[in-house]
């Protein structure tokens, strides 16, 4: 019989009336500060978990990877979403599989560091049951999806390199005699973009044929491509003003053409949205964090208002103070739906006129 609450503050008392199982852990050892009666239901426990440490209470959780994650969340600020993810449930003596949909959602204190976790959590078991078994991870996705996603990748990232190969041609024709070095120079940004339009073409439809088990993940040297691929959104978006600045950026274990896809467009975000100042920054660098690589991209652009933030992922939606530059809200649905397909995560936190900062969380 679980023992009623006393004494709880004001706000615990307003999560436990909560329609969904909730949780909040508010130090980086995990500590349970408070859980609504739906969520003790839900773990089979009593509020004496309170005050000890996630991992102490739920060892069979740790053992799941689940402690892992929340460590992650707190590490990164990175939110962590999942559907129908198995769990073991102790039940006195008994062990009870269950499935649910939950999300590990950092709240962040006026510096934007993590001082609690919200969790929320759903118990789909009955879902999954009604359901005929099939092996999720070698379902390929939905055909109007995958044409949905080949249409809007070759339509948007391929217009990137053919523009830089316009510009160089539009150069070379304003300037006969330009120096020769500085001709060659332009035949290579040409020469490189007609190629980079030729991967793009094959890249995404490799990615987009691949099941999602098949996805070919390696490890893969950021510190290699990434200068390069800034350089380049520099010289599309006409920004030479732009200071790049690297910290470290470590490997990461991932699929090669989806790296290029998510990395080229968060790149030329930032580059495009800073433009306009004259003091524009975009700073790249990488955290190694409990079973993966953080990747944080941050930029001193336009900003997006903050009561879009929630929604700017969705397919053709951009930014209503985004109207003075190109665009037609495709880059970042096209990361999303990448990232997803490689159980990625991504935060994205913004301030109007100050900038974007994006993380990117890459499972080991």
């Amino acid at each position: 019989m679980q023992k009623p609450q006393k004494d709880i503050p004001i706000f615990f008392e307003a999560l436990n009336q909560m329609p969904i199982a909730t949780a909040i852990y508010d130090n980086s050892n995990l500590n349970i500060a408070f859980a609504n009666s739906r969520m003790l239901n839900m773990w089979r426990t009593e509020n004496e978990i309170f005050g000890h440490s996630f991992g102490e209470v739920f060892p069979v959780f740790t053992q799941e990877g689940f402690t892992d994650i929340l460590r992650n969340v707190w590490e990164s600020g990175v939110t962590y979403k999942a559907f129908e993810t198995p769990a073991t449930i102790i039940d006195r003596d008994f062990k009870i599989k269950r499935y649910f949909d939950f999300e590990y959602r950092p709240l962040f204190d006026k510096r934007g560091r993590t001082y609690s976790i919200l969790h929320t959590a759903t118990d789909v078991t009955h879902k999954i049951h009604e359901e005929k078994p099939e092996d999720q991870e070698n379902i390929t996705i939905n055909p109007a999806t995958n044409l949905r996603m080949i249409s809007y990748t070759l339509s948007h990232d391929a217009k990137n390199p053919l523009a830089l190969a316009k510009l160089g041609i539009g150069v070379l024709k304003e300037h006969l005699d330009m120096q020769s070095n500085r001709r060659l120079e332009l035949y290579d940004v040409i020469d490189q973009s007609l190629e980079n339009i030729a991967d793009i073409i094959d890249k995404t439809v490799e990615l987009s044929l691949a099941p999602i088990n098949r996805l070919r993940k390696q490890a893969l040297r950021l510190d290699l491509t990434l200068p390069n691929w800034c350089r380049e959104a520099k010289l599309l978006y006409r920004s030479p003003h732009t200071e790049l600045i690297f910290g470290d950026l470590f490997p990461v274990n991932s699929d090669q053409n989806a790296i290029y896809q998510i990395f080229t467009n968060l790149i030329n975000n930032a580059v495009k949205y800073s433009s306009a100042n004259k003091k524009a920054a975009v700073h790249i660098y990488s955290e190694k964090v409990t079973n993966g690589v953080l990747y944080i991209i941050k930029d001193n652009g336009i900003g997006i208002p903050q009561h879009e933030l929630e929604n700017i992922r969705m397919e053709r939606l951009r930014g209503s103070n985004s109207t003075d530059y190109q665009g037609k809200g495709i880059g970042l649905f096209i990361v999303q739906e990448i990232l997803e397909r490689l159980k990625a995560q991504m935060a994205i936190f913004s301030k109007e006129n100050q900038g974007t900062e994006i993380r990117l969380f890459f499972p080991n």
